[in-house]
């Protein structure tokens, strides 16, 4: 259950990051998508919380927050169309070693 969990966790993460950037790009849209965008943020806090719950905080926190991280900026640059440079996917892999050794650890 805690990887379903943490799956519902990247998607809020990285649709908020999706919504946010969406906002930055017209006045108009700025406010609608900044309240949509907390909507799933603070959805994924309580889904934080549930992982809390079920596994250690330290594993819970890195796995959630760098996942999130790396899952955001992967969704980011894939709906609007940004190439990431060779060092940004070698910062993104970086990210997940970390994560994979925090949970073998």
């Amino acid at each position: 259950m805690e990887i379903v969990w943490l799956v519902v966790f990247y998607v809020f993460y990285a649709a908020a990051f999706v919504i946010f950037k969406r906002g930055s790009l017209s006045k108009k849209a700025w406010l609608p998508c900044f309240i949509i965008g907390n909507v799933f943020g603070v959805s994924g806090t309580g889904i934080l919380m549930l992982l809390y719950k079920v596994m250690n905080v330290n594993v819970a926190l890195g796995l959630a927050l760098g996942g999130g991280f790396a899952i955001a900026q992967l969704a980011v640059a894939f709906v609007y169309k940004n190439r990431l440079t060779a060092l940004q996917y070698v910062g993104i892999a970086v990210v997940a070693a970390g994560i994979g050794m925090m949970v073998m650890g």
